[in-house]
């Protein structure tokens, strides 16, 4: 589970939108936070939402500024939406946190706006209130080799809390106020024509499902760009828009490129997950919802 961080198609976003954000159909491209889908093990039957949110030290994490107050407030639509408890917890970024640490917790049943400091290990506690099983590890986490994990809070529920399994929610789409489409981004130095979603993605892809299911049956969709190590040299300079230098971890600089993006359709084929090739579409085409959906529907048959 690795929230997508210094990702290029996000970049692109946030300088297309800057300054007025909302009139974005697309979601959650900002990643300070992370937005987590808590599912039960044994079926990937969502649970719970969590907001992972880290913050500057030096911040009052009590009092949250007007684009914060936004991002929650869209969490907790997609969570009324998808019927789903929404748990936000935050903390001063840092590299580990431990059962006896304090974070501020704020959930959907409270009834009001406020944010209470709690210790790690009570929220078992909390989560049982929802009817949610949790059990505690009496443990310190420690970050394994080549870790990665984007946060503290990430690396905490891995080593010491037994709830269930976890993915993050990279975008979503939204039309009149509700999801009508969630996106998993993926992206790779393979070839672009080439790549296929990887089995080892299957139960982040099953957990996703269900929680479309929950929203009422909306799209489920894997978006997928190249990743390149070097610029292309001698192309049309007015193409470099549509890369994004990025910094993989240990690994350098790396340029994505979002110009063509791969679009696949999940599936249910029995109890799971299926990816479908729908095609290549132009990332203009991608963010106008109109010709988005006429690609769709001439992808899957329908117009």
């Amino acid at each position: 589970m690795e929230r997508y961080k210094n990702n290029g198609f996000c970049e692109f976003l946030k300088e297309k939108y800057r300054g007025h954000e909302d009139s974005s159909e697309i979601r959650f491209f900002d990643t300070d936070k992370s937005l987590l889908v808590i599912a039960d093990k044994r079926n990937s039957d969502p649970l719970c939402l969590i907001i992972d949110d880290r913050v500057e030290k030096g911040k009052d994490l009590g009092l949250l500024s007007k684009r914060e107050k936004t991002y929650g407030n869209e969490c907790f639509v997609i969570a009324r939406q998808s019927g789903l408890p929404l748990f936000w917890i935050r903390y001063v970024d840092c590299e580990i946190l431990t059962n006896e640490d304090f974070v501020y917790l704020w959930h959907s049943g409270k009834g009001n706006s406020t944010f209470e400091l709690v210790r790690l290990k009570d929220m078992i506690t909390v989560f049982s209130g929802y009817g949610i099983k949790a059990i505690l590890e009496k443990r310190t986490p420690q970050k394994r080799k080549n870790d990665s994990l984007s946060s503290a809070f990430h690396l905490w529920q891995r080593e010491c809390l037994r709830i269930g399994i976890f993915t993050d929610l990279d975008l979503v789409r939204k039309q009149n106020g509700k999801v009508v489409e969630v996106i998993e981004l993926k992206r790779s130095t393979q070839d672009f024509d080439e790549w296929s979603p990887y089995r080892k993605d299957y139960n982040n892809f099953a957990i996703l499902l269900n929680f479309c299911h929950r929203l009422g049956g909306v799209d489920f969709h894997i978006v997928f760009n190249a990743q390149m190590a070097n610029l292309p040299s001698g192309s049309d300079p007015g193409k470099f828009v549509y890369y994004r230098k990025i910094h993989k971890k240990k690994k350098g600089i790396y340029y994505d490129k979002i110009d063509r993006l791969k679009l696949y359709r999940v599936e249910r084929r029995g109890n799971d997950p299926h990816p479908v090739l729908l095609g290549v579409i132009r990332i203009e085409d991608f963010l106008d919802y109109k010709r988005y959906r006429a690609f769709i529907g001439q992808a899957v048959g329908t117009e």
